[in-house]
This record gives C-alpha cells, sequence and structure tokens, in this order.
C-alpha cells in the first residue's frame, strides 16, 4: 500500500469520528436552543398574551365596580375564552383554563378536556409570573406546554404546542447536521490528500526516485525539495549522501583497475619464470636421468604445477570479485563432458588409490545450453577436493536433469553431485566450508595442502550460473557436495559419438614441418618453447623482439608465428599489428599470442589487435598442439 493510501485510510476514519462527534455535539445544542426558543415563545404567549388578555378584563371589572357581581364576571369570563378561541386559530396552539380549587377543566380548545402533568416541569420568573413550562402528553400525543397560576380567579392557565413542529425542526437539525459532517469530511479528507501529497508524499517520492538512481548510476542527485522540515533536511541529506557515494565508487572502480592492473602485471611476472620452470622439467623428464635424478625433476614439475595451480585460483576469484567474470553460454553435451573429467582426473584419483565412479541419468543424447568452462571448473574443483581427501576410497560423480528434457528448447535445472568416503567435515565447520582461505581445519592445510579457495571459487561460480551449492558430511564417513545450476535443455537423438570421436581424430591430425616463428625475449622461456614445438616436429626459428618478428615474416616463408605480448624494441600487440598492415586481408599467417596475462578481457584486446589465438603460460605441449590444429583446421 502506497504511503498516501496508508495515511488517508488512517486520518480519514480519524476524522470522521471527530466530525461524527463534533455534529452530535452540534445536534444536542441545536436541540437544546430550539427547545430553549419553544419554551421561551409558549411562556411568552402566556405571559404577554393569554394573561394580560385575563388581567385587561379583570381590571375592567373592578373599574366598572362589577368585580362582585356573579353575571358580569361570568361574561367577561366568557369574552376571554372568545378572544383564546381566536388566538387559538391565530397561532395552532391550544389553551386550557382550569380551577385551582378542584382541578377541573373550565375552558379547553382542545376536544378533551385534560391537562398535561407538570410533575417534571420547570419553573421560572416571566413578567412577575411564576410560570411552570416542559414536555409531557395528552392522550399519547406529545405537547410542549407553559402554566401559570392567575389567583384572583383561582384559574390555571396553560398554553399547549404539539411537540410535532419541535420533532420536525430537531429532524430538519440533525440531517442538516449529518450532511454538513459528511461534506466537510470530504472535504477535509480531499484537502489532507492534497497536502499529503504536496507535503509528504511527493517528497517522498522525489527521495525515492534519488534513492534507486543513486542505487544504479552511484552518482550525485539532485533532488529539487526546498522545504523546511524533516523531509527537506532528509533530502539535502541524500543529496550529500549521494556526492559521497559517487566519490566512494570512483575511489572503489580505481582500487579495483588498480588491483585489476597489479594483478595482471604479477599474473605475467609470476607466470614468465614459472613457464620456464615447468617447461625446464618436462624437458628434463624426457632426458636420460637415474632415478633420483628423475623423482626430483618429477617433484619440480609437481611443484610448479600446483603452484599455476594456485596462481590461477587467486585470478579467478579476483575476476569474479571484480565482477569481470562473464557468463560464456555455449551448447554441449554435459555427458560427455562429464565423462572426459572423469577420465582426465581418473590419472590423480589411482595415484591416491581412489577409485572414481561417474553415474548419470536422463543425459544420454541431451544437450544443455549453459557457460561449459565455470561448469567445468567446478566439477574438477570439487571432484579433486573429493579425491585429495579420500584415501583408498570412492568418490562418485552423479548428474542429472530434474526436468526430462524434450526435443524443444526448456528451462531445467542440473544437478550434480559428488560423493567421497574420505575424512568429513566436522559439523561446526560446515558453515565456513566455502569461505575463501577455509578449510575443515588447520591441521588440514598442513597434512593435504591448498590454499582454501577451491570451494570459494566453485561456490561463486555456481551463484554465476544461477545455481548453489549444499554439503552434506560426516566425519568419518564422507561428504556429499550438490551443485544445481539453471540451464537450458533439448534432446537430440541424432548425436553420434562415433561421428565426434572420427572428427576430433581428424582434427587433431598436425602435419610435420611446419615453419614457426618463436618472438620470445626471455631465454628460458624461449628454449621451453622452442623445445615442445620440437616435440611437435615443427621448424623453429627464434627472435628476441618484435620488430625482428616484423623484419622475419616479411620476407616470406613462415607458416605460423607464435608471438609474446611483452618484449623490448616493440612488444608483441604492434609488432602483430604491422604484420597485418603488410599482409593481404586473404592470406593471412597465423599468430599465436604467448602471454602470462590471464584475464579475457585482455585476450580480447589480443585478438583484435590481429592474433588469431591466445596460449596462457605457462604453455605446455598440449595448449601448443590444441592451437595449432585449431588454427590449421580453421585455414582449410
Amino acid at each position: 500500500m502506497r504511503i498516501k493510501s496508508k495515511l488517508l485510510a488512517i486520518y480519514i476514519p480519524i476524522l470522521f469520528v471527530g466530525m461524527a462527534l463534533t455534529g452530535y455535539w452540534a445536534y444536542l445544542t441545536a436541540y437544546e436552543s430550539v427547545r430553549e426558543r419553544e419554551y421561551q415563545l409558549l411562556t411568552q404567549t402566556l405571559t404577554l398574551n393569554v394573561l394580560e388578555i385575563i388581567i385587561e378584563r379583570r381590571e375592567l371589572l373592578i373599574d366598572a365596580g362589577l368585580e362582585n357581581v356573579p353575571v358580569f364576571l361570568t361574561a367577561y369570563q366568557k369574552e376571554v375564552f372568545e378572544e383564546l378561541n381566536g388566538l387559538q386559530k391565530a397561532t395552532s396552539r391550544h389553551f386550557i383554563i382550569s380551577s385551582t380549587i378542584d382541578n377541573s377543566v373550565i375552558f379547553s380548545t382542545l376536544d378533551s378536556a385534560v391537562e398535561p402533568s407538570i410533575e417534571h416541569a420547570q419553573f421560572a420568573e416571566v413578567s412577575s409570573h411564576r410560570v411552570a413550562f416542559g414536555e409531557s402528553s395528552i392522550n399519547d400525543d406529545d405537547v410542549v406546554f407553559a402554566c401559570s397560576e392567575f389567583s384572583p380567579w383561582n384559574w390555571k392557565v396553560t398554553v399547549i404546542q404539539p411537540a410535532d413542529s419541535l420533532q420536525s425542526s430537531l429532524s430538519t437539525i440533525a440531517w442538516l447536521t449529518f450532511l454538513v459532517t459528511v461534506v466537510a469530511g470530504a472535504t477535509v479528507s480531499l484537502i489532507m490528500g492534497r497536502v499529503a501529497q504536496v507535503l509528504v508524499v511527493s517528497p517522498i517520492e522525489k527521495i525515492k526516485s534519488a534513492a534507486s538512481r543513486i542505487a544504479v548510476d552511484h552518482k550525485k542527485v539532485d533532488i529539487a525539495l526546498s522545504q523546511n522540515d524533516e523531509l527537506g533536511g532528509l533530502a539535502r541529506d541524500v543529496e550529500v549522501m549521494s556526492g559521497e557515494i559517487e566519490q566512494y565508487v570512483a575511489q572503489a572502480q580505481q582500487a579495483n583497475r588498480a588491483k585489476t592492473d597489479f594483478l595482471a602485471v604479477m599474473s605475467h611476472e609470476i607466470r614468465t619464470p614459472l613457464n620456464g620452470i615447468q617447461g625446464l622439467a618436462s624437458l628434463l623428464l624426457e632426458t636420460p636421468l637415474n632415478e633420483k635424478q628423475h623423482q626430483y625433476a618429477r617433484d619440480l614439475k609437481s611443484s610448479a604445477s600446483i603452484l599455476a595451480t594456485v596462481i590461477n585460483d587467486v585470478l579467478d576469484l579476483s575476476k569474479i570479485e571484480s565482477g569481470m567474470s562473464e557468463v560464456d553460454v555455449t551448447e554441449f553435451d554435459l555427458d560427455i563432458m562429464l565423462q572426459d573429467l572423469i577420465t582426465l582426473l581418473g590419472t590423480n584419483a589411482s595415484a591416491n588409490n581412489t577409485r572414481l565412479v561417474y553415474k548419470s541419468k536422463n543425459l544420454a543424447s541431451v544437450l544443455v545450453t549453459s557457460d561449459i568452462t565455470k561448469l567445468r571448473q567446478i566439477v574438477i574443483n570439487l571432484v579433486s577436493n573429493a579425491i585429495k581427501f579420500t584415501h583408498k576410497g570412492t568418490v562418485t560423480v552423479s548428474a542429472k536433469l530434474k526436468t526430462l528434457p524434450t526435443e524443444q528448447v526448456t528451462e531445467n535445472l542440473l544437478v550434480i553431485s559428488v560423493k567421497d568416503t574420505g575424512i568429513g567435515i566436522e559439523p561446526d565447520r560446515l558453515e565456513h566450508i566455502f569461505d575463501k582461505f577455509t578449510q575443515s581445519d588447520s591441521s588440514i592445510t598442513r597434512k593435504y595442502g591448498g590454499t582454501g579457495l577451491g570451494l570459494a571459487i566453485a561456490k561463486q561460480l555456481a551463484t554465476l550460473l544461477n545455481g548453489d551449492i549444499k554439503v552434506l558430511s560426516k566425519v568419518g564417513e564422507g561428504s556429499c557436495f550438490t551443485i544445481t545450476a539453471k540451464v537450458q535443455s533439448r534432446v537430440t537423438p541424432n548425436i553420434s559419438h562415433d561421428h565426434n570421436e572420427n572428427d576430433t581424430d581428424k582434427r587433431a591430425e598436425l602435419p610435420s614441418g611446419l615453419n614457426v616463428l618463436l618472438a620470445e625475449d626471455n631465454a628460458i622461456n624461449a628454449v621451453v618453447a622452442q623445445a615442445l614445438l620440437e616435440q611437435l616436429q615443427c621448424n623453429v626459428e627464434h627472435v628476441d623482439n618484435g620488430l625482428k618478428a616484423v623484419a622475419r615474416v616479411e620476407e616470406g616463408g613462415i607458416d605460423v608465428v607464435f608471438m609474446d605480448v611483452h618484449m623490448p624494441v616493440m612488444d608483441g600487440i604492434e609488432a602483430t599489428k604491422r604484420i597485418r598492415r603488410l599482409e593481404d586481408k586473404g592470406e593471412q599467417t597465423p599468430i599465436i599470442g604467448l602471454t602470462a596475462e590471464a584475464f579475457k578481457e585482455r585476450h580480447v584486446a589480443f585478438k583484435q589487435a590481429g592474433m588469431s589465438d591466445i596460449v596462457t603460460k605457462p604453455v605446455t605441449v598440449e595448449a601448443l598442439r590444441d592451437s595449432l590444429v585449431k588454427l590449421l583446421a580453421q585455414s582449410d
């Protein structure tokens, strides 16, 4: 309910109750006023008309000396009666004269000789006469009366007014009071609504709109509100706050850019020597070594791989937290992807004496649409963790779609569970298991190693896929991680795995004797890259800067260029641009960028400069081979 409606819902009932009470009070006041006026008219009629007529006749008798003559007394009294009859016709009031001695009715303009009871009457002195007045009933009819005694003749004179006229006046007053109350209440309600709109609702809506703009744009806002009250003060506070927010956001964005730049530089500076370490270790393992030397080389390569994993985790987490990680949606065969991962991770499981099992439900011949890279990374992190903490046990990966897919593309929920029979997790640590740099306890880090970033990254990647990760665990019995992600799915009965495998084998064919130009300024990385390329039966020429690379390509005879990005004299970006300017658009030499920068947006910038593909350091023979195969397949 809007605030204006709430205000009116609260204040209008209060207003109408107040108006009703005021109207009732006005009605009672008017009622008493009408009664008092009626009583006043009756008493004035009694004293100024009736009693004056009687007194006048008596004085005429006294002046004539006939007061004690019964015949003349009766005649003059009859004259009074006749004048009262005429007065009754003129005023519609009735008159009763009764004896004060025996209460008998002497004269009445009513059909029945009955006088009203004065038991509950009020008394007052009017024109030197004691008058009784009030309300009573005669023959079940309500009347208003006023009476007084005329002692010389032993008369009680009563004036009667039917109460119908009084009730009619009171009914008119009641209706007028009701109408005035309703009209006044409606008018005041409209005024209150308008006042509330101008003084309360409109300023609040302006402040709300400004707050929404602040939340979306993080910019300073100007609220056109000049009133000097609490809302005006709040609007000015919001304006000041928006300016501070804009400043803080700018500082945060600047800090985030600095962080990104720092991570890019550190990624390059760390990955460059790491590439040499990992590459030299791989090359060393290909040479004749005794058993001890072979073990050292294998441990060296393993340590370099662990360091590369840590660097990748830190970079992945940084990209997610800075909002630079985007969802890249593609359609793929989930069942094949998971089977490939199980095959890939099976070696690690065997080394740990652990059995890795994969089960799927309703995934055969099904394509799902999601971010395959992020989904693969989530599963790799969870399965790798499960293998690491499960010695001589079983790790089971299960996958299914919540709703049975059809041939039409529909929204669906993917559920993947990774269950192990490992050491389990303490109950008090479960709620923190997805925190950064957190493992089940400190001894785990010492015994099993790791940074504690894998689960944090998996959790945030699942959130990016509009899903979540839940965990159930019991110490000594194992853990079960359940991943959910919103995907689109459809059944494709024409999928042929054999056909796909044949295509893969065809694409995997790499011709020997390719003339490769390697532009790399780091001597160790150059040795590693050249050796790996020679393993792929490539003829490699090496230059140590981009200017030399441009000159060599211009000479001709180069099939593929592997171009390092950061080099002296001329970097790889500028060298790529120059090579593209020298070439015809239809015949371009494939240029594969070699970089230690792992951020995707940087890779996009490299490709925009003219690079055909990117290989991230530390390079492996598989990465070099895949890139060459992909580019040669595209050229075919």
